[in-house]
């Protein structure tokens, strides 16, 4: 990636740079701990996107685990940013105001600058750095919360957000909510955007050890076992151990044979329990979370400070997913949600499965804080009963799903399609695949 003007660096103050480009200066700008902790404290409390400004740690992890960190803060150790600032920065917007931040100010001023000649345009550097923030504010305490590369591959027909998640000491990664493209026209279902998906771990040596699906979804098609059969080294697909109950209702409201859609879960690698644990890497801690509502099999997972939430929570403008799906439940859903509430930091980041603007960006992460605040439907200052009421006002107004039956059919085999169907009679041929529609006549 070529960077958006010619790399000429002058000296202007003492330990600032500026970038020069036609009549553009661009600088690694100074910020002090007060001017940083006005504007954290401000975006908490009027930003629900969390997108006025951006912290980044470029300690290595085990000074955070022995002196903890800075309150909305995203960890990129130095060596990594250096190596790949393209890649590691790539979810920003290059005018994100990015503030980053070492022990005294030396290392972070070597990220800013890498930052700068990445393409970004406001790029600044703690003063004094945590020394000087220690001096003056509380830190954080580690929490066995490091923070993982997160990187989002939106796919536009279904809003859904794709993530490849990496410790990037290891290059370990998993896959979240991969999406096979579907053309309800001309019945054909393709891999493009899955192979975007194998193109990028292939580009950057990224080692996939999981797929993970957060729920069966019923808006789009899982890429999952795809993905399972394509990459080499044949990373298991998981998803929650729930799954077995969502297969028993659909197995009977589409009226398979056993055979056709066993309820068992075998279609999957693994099923996970709740509070199942594991390690991304040599250190980033990893929990599954069960947060039924949206569907029975909904789970929820932590990885170090990522929370991947699939369609339990939305953006804080637009709430949470729907309720109404057999097995659904807004008493459920606000009980899930309340868990996560009370039992997560909150800068906990909150990846959400996908995001339905009008009039703004697309939008998919935001801190815990900011939900628990300003989520339109499930905010800590909204009773259950008045949640159960708007999510069934809403869910009353919405349609079903515009993939839903296909969706369904594929996912809840792990992301094969229906089996092969043949002809009967004297000429026993391959009939082809087929997805099934029921029909209901309303006078």
């Amino acid at each position: 990636m070529k960077s958006m003007w010619s790399a000429c660096l002058t000296r202007h103050k003492p330990g600032m740079l500026r970038m020069v480009h036609s009549r553009v200066n661009y600088s690694v700008m100074p910020i002090t701990c007060s001017q940083l902790k006005e504007q954290l404290d401000q975006q908490i409390e009027h930003d629900a996107f969390c997108k006025s400004v951006t912290v980044i740690e470029v300690r290595n992890r085990q000074e955070i685990e022995d002196s903890g960190k800075i309150k909305y803060s995203v960890n990129i150790p130095l060596p990594h940013l250096i190596e790949d600032p393209h890649r590691l920065l790539a979810d920003f917007p290059k005018d994100r105001k990015l503030v980053f931040q070492c022990a005294s100010g030396r290392r972070s001023h070597m990220a800013a600058t890498k930052a700068l000649e990445a393409g970004f345009t406001n790029v600044y550097n703690l003063e004094g750095g945590l020394t000087a923030w220690k001096a003056e504010y509380p830190l954080q305490p580690f929490k066995k919360n490091h923070s993982p590369t997160v990187h989002t591959i939106l796919d536009n027909a279904t809003d859904t957000a794709q993530y490849i998640v990496t410790d990037e000491d290891t290059r370990e990664t998993i896959l979240i909510d991969p999406v096979l493209d579907y053309d309800p026209f001309s019945g054909t279902v393709k891999a493009d955007t899955a192979k975007q998906l194998i193109e990028f771990v292939q580009k950057y040596h990224l080692n996939v050890t999981k797929i993970i699906d957060t729920h069966v979804h019923a808006d789009h098609l899982s890429a999952g076992k795809y993905l399972h059969q394509h990459l080499t080294n044949k990373p298991p697909l998981l998803i929650g151990h729930n799954v077995t109950k969502v297969q028993s209702v659909f197995r009977d409201k589409y009226n398979f044979e056993p055979r056709d859609l066993p309820t068992t879960g075998e279609q999957f690698s693994q099923l996970i329990g709740d509070a199942t644990e594991w390690t991304l890497g040599n250190d980033i801690r990893c929990k599954a979370i069960a947060t039924p509502g949206h569907t029975p099999a909904c789970m929820s997972w932590l990885i170090g400070d990522a929370l991947f939430a699939g369609d339990t929570l939305f953006m804080p403008d637009i709430g949470t997913a729907r309720c109404d799906f057999p097995g659904g439940s807004a008493e459920q859903m606000y009980q899930s949600i309340h868990k996560i509430y009370d039992t997560l930091l909150d800068d906990t980041r909150v990846f959400v499965g996908h995001d339905y603007p009008s009039e703004r960006p697309y939008s998919f992460v935001t801190f815990l804080e900011a939900h628990k605040r300003n989520n339109k439907m499930i905010n800590e200052r909204v009773s259950l009963e008045d949640y159960i009421k708007a999510r069934k006002l809403r869910d009353d107004q919405l349609k079903a799903p515009r993939y839903l039956h296909p969706s369904l059919q594929t996912n809840l085999r792990g992301g094969d399609l229906p089996a092969a169907e043949r002809r009967k009679g004297e000429c026993d041929k391959e009939a082809g695949q087929f997805f099934k529609i029921p029909v209901r006549f309303i006078e």
